[in-house]
């Protein structure tokens, strides 16, 4: 049974070899040495005889992307608060923009209204409305004027 999973495993060694990428080493301004899969560009690099797995991109990762990998969360604890805090948020903006939109919706029905009680005051025939007392009132042409002053005022504040 070992024999038949021998060729099995020395392709898989080889195949491994292949893919094997090289490590190169180099030394910066300040003497520190640096080991990369990439020899860095300006300097001169040795290769060692090291080698690796294979080589993801033929170009090095940018900082800001290290940089965000080393601000993430590690632990599950850290996931999940942060996962916790990005749907608080999330849940927050929802609920300010429904807010708004029901501003906007109340907005534009109060101005609707108040250019609807404006033409039928300006139409000229008569209107009526009820008094504190619950009782009706025809408006004569000092309450008209009043009741059109108020509903352009309420046109100025709703309709912009």
């Amino acid at each position: 049974m070992r024999l038949r999973y021998s060729p099995l495993l020395l392709l898989t060694l080889a195949s491994s070899i292949v893919f094997a990428g090289q490590v190169y080493e180099w030394t910066d301004a300040n003497g520190k040495r640096h080991f990369s899969d990439t020899p860095p560009a300006g300097v001169e690099a040795k290769a060692t005889g090291i080698r690796t797995g294979p080589r993801t991109s033929s170009t090095p990762p940018a900082g800001g992307a290290a940089q965000s990998t080393a601000d993430a969360p590690t632990t599950w604890a850290e996931k999940n608060a942060d996962f916790s805090k990005r749907k608080a948020e999330a849940a927050e903006n929802t609920a300010k923009a429904n807010e708004e939109a029901e501003q906007a919706r109340r907005k534009k029905e109060a101005c609707e209204q108040a250019s609807a009680q404006l033409k039928l005051l300006e139409s000229g025939g008569r209107v009526q409305r009820i008094n504190n007392a619950g009782e009706r009132e025809v408006l004569d042409d000092a309450g008209r004027a009043e009741e059109m002053e108020r509903s352009r005022n309420v046109m100025k504040r709703a309709c912009e």
